[in-house]
């Protein structure tokens, strides 16, 4: 990037005279320049003439002019004083000329007067807007006031009445009992009591060697080489090619009767890409011939081997029954002592034991949808469902829940 300086003019608005930009009095009446005098830009600032002189690019570089204060008159950055009032730059100092937009500024300012005009828009019309939309809703919704209710509120919350009540507890009994079993020495367990041989039983088969089969077969494998011609590329050069060099010059006041012009240049980039050329080469492929041959394989036969079979008794836990007792009240209870006892009377050495699982259901009345059932986990919570109560339920992703019923506050006395 290259840069030169060059020279503004502007027009006495006395006498129209135009004057060079390095003047701050009009060559033609001798009248100060003041604020209603721009400077202007040559028509064509490629044709204007570079500023070579010393005492002009000191002018040129100085900085912006300055405007006296009190007589209005346009002073350069150099000077120390208003030489026409004679006034100081320190007290009388005013920009001569504001600093006026690039044409990117005001492209950009319009911009974001018109997206802010967008934005006031879109505001004003949600603002009238919104309340009929939510307003027209079904009775009883309400809309979301945020991008995460979808996911932290219930999908449905609803005040229903407890239509009927039922619970089941089940008394799964095991017995240990002496039972009967059979099998291998391996399979019998450490306590096993009453062991009886039974005589052999297949066991078992064993894979014997029996000998060994003559297998022939074909196996490939190399014998020499083959020269063989073949059409190759190979790199041979390179072909370049050299871009059109463009330049372009912007120039920018300077508020001081001269302008900084800077030429941008693009292109001229040379790239380059590789020739190839096709060329005769040879090379040695190897060459393959069949062969017969033979190998030995074993050869097995199965050979079955017998074991000692028995049969023994021994104790071991096995499910005997389940007792079960239900009803559609809340007052639920286990199967009693008498239910529980056993049909037939325990023998000598044997025992029983007893696991528990109780099951609690509720079901709500759905209005005019399919009735809610809600499944308590204990029977605290199963007993607080009185028929003809009323209860909050949410449904979230298909499972229902109940709302803690917050008591009421106690009054103080």
């Amino acid at each position: 990037m290259s840069e030169r300086h060059i020279e503004m003019f502007w027009r006495c608005s006395s006498c129209n005279h135009r004057n060079l930009g390095r003047y701050m009095v009009c060559q033609g009446c001798k009248n100060a320049k003041d604020g209603s005098e721009q400077y202007e830009m040559p028509e064509d600032t490629a044709s204007a003439v570079t500023v070579t002189n010393e005492a002009l690019l000191r002018m040129a570089t100085a900085g912006p002019n300055w405007r006296c204060a009190y007589c209005e008159s346009d002073q350069r950055a150099l000077d120390g004083g208003c030489k026409h009032c004679g006034a100081s730059a320190v007290e009388g100092s005013i920009p001569a000329e504001p600093t006026r937009p690039t044409p990117d500024e005001k492209k950009g300012a319009k911009s974001n007067r018109r997206l802010g005009c967008y934005i006031l828009f879109i505001i004003a019309f949600f603002g009238c807007c919104c309340p009929m939309w939510m307003s027209s809703g079904k009775k009883g919704t309400a809309p979301a006031t945020a991008a995460t209710a979808a996911t932290t509120e219930p999908e449905r919350t609803r005040t229903l009445q407890v239509k009927e009540v039922s619970w089941e507890h089940t008394v799964s009994v095991e017995r240990y009992r002496l039972v009967d079993d059979e099998g291998f020495e391996e399979d019998r367990p450490e306590g096993a009591l009453l062991v009886k041989a039974q005589g052999k039983r297949h066991h078992h088969d064993d894979q014997v060697l029996a000998g060994y089969t003559t297998v022939r077969y074909t196996e490939r494998v190399q014998r020499g080489f083959t020269t063989e011609t073949y059409r190759d590329k190979e790199a041979c050069g390179e072909d370049c090619t050299t871009t059109p060099k463009k330049c372009s010059e912007q120039c920018t006041s300077n508020r001081n009767g001269f302008a900084t012009c800077k030429t941008t240049c693009t292109g001229g980039n040379r790239s380059c890409t590789t020739r190839y050329c096709s060329v005769t080469k040879k090379r040695k492929e190897p060459r393959y011939v069949d062969e017969q041959r033979s190998r030995q394989e074993p050869r097995y036969r199965s050979v079955p081997r017998q074991a000692t079979w028995y049969t023994w008794k021994e104790w071991r836990w096995m499910h005997d029954r389940d007792v079960k007792a239900n009803g559609t009240t809340l007052e639920a209870r286990w199967p009693t002592d008498a239910e529980l006892r056993p049909v037939k009377a325990l023998r000598k050495g044997e025992k029983e034991r007893n696991a528990r699982d109780a099951r609690y259901s509720v079901v709500f009345h759905g209005d005019d949808q399919p009735a809610i059932i809600y499944t308590p986990e204990t029977l605290e919570e199963f007993q607080r469902f009185a028929p003809g109560s009323t209860h909050t339920l949410q449904q979230k992703q298909g499972k229902v829940s109940v709302v803690p019923q917050t008591p009421p506050a106690q009054a103080t006395p």
